[in-house]
């Protein structure tokens, strides 16, 4: 190919990408979902506006914090925000921190996932282990009670930091959650979402995909350090109609734990070759198992006593300490999800964790 060609074909590649971008920001123009809403939040004056040294590049990342006023040892909350939002983000859970008297930080992670310096990048990931650790050294936090939840792209981020983090964290909570950033760029252009948009934003090169960046920020695809994760528990919650009246399709969440339990019980990383195990295990979701649920969205012969906040629970698996629960439900964080977050009430001990 000579110097013309080459400079054709580059041309060609930038029009098609700018023309995708145009194709969808024009087209989908759509409500922000409910789970993504970016509504500033009136903060309680309990929380406390605080400012957390990044210990990557010090720079300063806002959060908002309640200190429980108890004498003994409370949990501390993380609470992350959505794809779309930050630490101002309306936060459903942190009135019921309050209530609890429960240790609670809702942090910034380079804020919205539009841009390269957030959205699964090494500085968004350190930031929420700074925020913990902020945390737990700020307050009257017992340290082994240490819990993350997230909903959408705070989903993404609970396994980001179930990936990623070193502090020993006792669970991760992950509602409807991304896990693979190649796959939901393109799933965002067929369904005409703005979220195609915000991950080129982030990981493109001069406005072309780049596909090698997003596997390096995607979850599904990140190092599994089971050695850290041995005592920790793993929950992953998805609405069966996901993907149709929501945003991510629920393959997000079963390749996640597939891929994990796969991982754990074969010793696979490959999730070609987790799916051919997962073909007799029951432990795991096969593809059979996957296609009924995308396309008949429910499971005619599910377990009628098996529910979750009174709604029918279409499919549940579970390995060791990582489960994975399909229910009625689109893309959404039930209104039950703190109370089952398996906080333990009371410690015997109190040591901090460096």
């Amino acid at each position: 190919m000579n110097i013309s060609e080459k400079i054709m074909k580059n041309r060609f590649i930038l029009f098609v990408s700018l023309f995708m971008m145009i194709f969808v920001n024009d087209l989908c123009a759509q409500q922000q979902p409910k789970w993504d809403d970016i509504s500033k939040n009136k903060w309680n004056s309990e929380f406390e506006l605080v400012e957390i040294i990044s210990s990557k590049d010090s720079s300063r990342q806002k959060a908002y914090l309640y200190r429980t006023k108890s004498k003994k040892p409370r949990p501390l909350i993380i609470s992350l925000h959505t794809w779309s939002g930050d630490y101002t983000q309306k936060d459903p859970l942190a009135d019921e921190a309050l209530a609890r008297e429960y240790n609670y930080i809702h942090p910034d992670f380079r804020g919205p996932n539009n841009n390269p310096l957030a959205t699964g990048s090494n500085l968004a990931i350190s930031d929420i282990e700074d925020a913990i650790r902020f945390a737990v050294n700020n307050t009257n936090t017992d340290p082994k009670n240490v819990h993350i939840i997230g909903t959408s792209g705070g989903g993404m981020a609970v396994l980001l930091a179930y990936m990623n983090v070193q502090y020993p964290v006792k669970s991760f909570s992950a509602w409807a959650p991304i896990s693979d950033l190649e796959a939901w760029y393109w799933e965002s252009i067929g369904r005409q979402q703005k979220y195609a948009i915000d991950i080129l934003k982030s990981i493109s090169m001069d406005s072309v995909f780049n596909a090698e960046e997003a596997l390096r920020r995607s979850p599904l695809f990140q190092r599994f350090p089971k050695d850290i994760r041995k005592e920790a528990e793993l929950f992953i919650y998805e609405g069966i109609h996901d993907g149709y009246t929501g945003s991510v399709p629920i393959t997000h969440a079963i390749n996640m734990y597939n891929r994990l339990a796969g991982e754990l019980k074969y010793n696979l990383y490959s999730i070609p070759a987790i799916m051919e195990k997962a073909s007799s295990d029951p432990d795991l979701v096969s593809e059979r198992e996957i296609i009924n649920l995308v396309t008949k969205r429910c499971n005619p012969s599910f377990d009628k006593l098996q529910t979750i906040n009174d709604r029918p629970i279409y499919l549940y698996r579970k390995y060791n300490n990582i489960s994975l629960t399909i229910f009625e439900g689109t893309h959404e964080q039930l209104s039950q999800a703190f109370s089952m977050i398996p906080i333990i009430e009371e410690s015997s001990s109190f040591e901090k964790i460096e």
